[in-house]
């Protein structure tokens, strides 16, 4: 049931899109693709939609393991306080926030919305929960006495970190940082409402193209939403070969 409700649901529509993109006027054609590349727009969206999502994920893997941390490790107001405060973008719309940061534009100096790092850091924030849901539970099976054990024979946090915790945490890390790329890249909401043109994102462009009349720019769309998930299946694909293998035991007893 669940295979046909995935095949259904994801693997259709997909299939569909790859289709059409290769048949956008009735006819086999490499129109869209070559109307996408000709353009400036759809190289640079691409080079700065991966490059966005790096930095995004790469921001909601430091900001999620620390509170994963801050959840396992402080059984106080504090943990529970992070842990509420990072998982509360779950419950928002992203287009409500999108729309929040464009009034709070008017308030603000203008070099903190003309900054790189605005739509990136709006972008790790929608993926900071995931990658708490992940960290969080593989941080909570290491036992605390192997912490302590480095602890007394001198080791520091940050080193008791990187030597008890993260070789244990490895796996669910690597998948973290996969999904935490696969949700930045594909993020429209708040980022439709801060892109410029040479910030555009590749869903952000979909719907520019979507809203210009011609099937040419139709035949575009529909090439710019197959390279978006072929890069999305790659960077999963990538993140699971390079994510270590060796399991909980293996290390303990190494």
């Amino acid at each position: 049931i669940v295979l046909a409700w995935a095949l259904c649901w994801l693997a259709t529509p997909i299939v569909t899109l790859l289709l059409r993109s290769l048949r956008p006027g009735g006819q086999w054609s490499l129109g869209g693709y070559r109307t996408l590349f000709d353009t400036a727009d759809g190289a640079a969206s691409l080079w700065y939609s991966v490059t966005s999502a790096l930095l995004a994920m790469v921001i909601a893997l430091l900001v999620g393991t620390a509170t994963a941390i801050a959840m396992v490790r402080r059984r106080d107001v504090v943990g529970t306080a992070a842990g509420a405060l990072a998982i509360l973008p779950l419950g928002i719309s992203a287009v409500t926030l999108g729309f929040g940061y464009v009034l709070l534009s008017a308030h603000l100096p203008r070099a903190v919305f003309a900054s790189p790092l605005l739509i990136p850091s709006v972008q790790a924030l929608i993926a900071i929960p995931l990658v708490i849901g992940l960290v969080a539970p593989a941080l909570a099976q290491v036992p605390a006495r192997r912490r302590d054990a480095a602890a007394v024979l001198g080791a520091g946090p940050i080193r008791v970190f990187c030597t008890v915790d993260l070789p244990m945490i490895g796996r669910p890390l690597a998948a973290a940082a996969g999904f935490a790329f696969v949700m930045a890249i594909g993020e429209f909401g708040a980022t439709t409402f801060l892109a410029r043109s040479e910030t555009t994102t590749l869903p952000v462009l979909i719907g520019t193209l979507m809203g210009r009349p011609g099937a040419d720019n139709l035949a575009a769309a529909m090439a710019v939403s197959v390279l978006l998930v072929a890069v999305s299946a790659l960077a999963v694909l990538l993140v699971e070969a390079a994510a270590p293998r060796r399991t909980s035991e293996g290390t303990a007893r190494r």
